[in-house]
């Protein structure tokens, strides 16, 4: 359990696509006040996407979201960067619902 604004907060209401543990979404709660959600990493040949949005105990986003991060490792081939493409789609969709 987490206290935020004096209030004990022992459930968080996640994202269906959220990988992160209640447990962290406590302390984050109680140290910053908001949840940050991440989604599974989606990987390819040379990249990995991910996506976030942060949102207080009740599930109401509290900052700019959701947010999509791409990290590459270099340039990519025509077949890589369609993949990429694909699965940065894929993972708007998800983001947006």
């Amino acid at each position: 359990m987490s206290t935020v604004d004096g209030t004990i907060v022992s459930t968080v209401a996640c994202p269906s696509w959220c990988s992160v543990s209640t447990t962290t979404h406590q302390r984050e709660l109680h140290w910053e006040s908001r949840a940050v959600h991440w989604s599974d990493a989606r990987t390819g040949d040379g990249w990995e996407i991910r996506h976030s949005i942060a949102t207080d105990a009740n599930g109401t986003p509290v900052d700019h979201a959701p947010r999509l991060y791409v990290s590459t490792n270099g340039g990519l081939s025509l077949a890589a960067a369609e993949a990429l493409a694909l699965t940065l789609l894929a993972a708007y969709e998800e983001a947006a619902d």
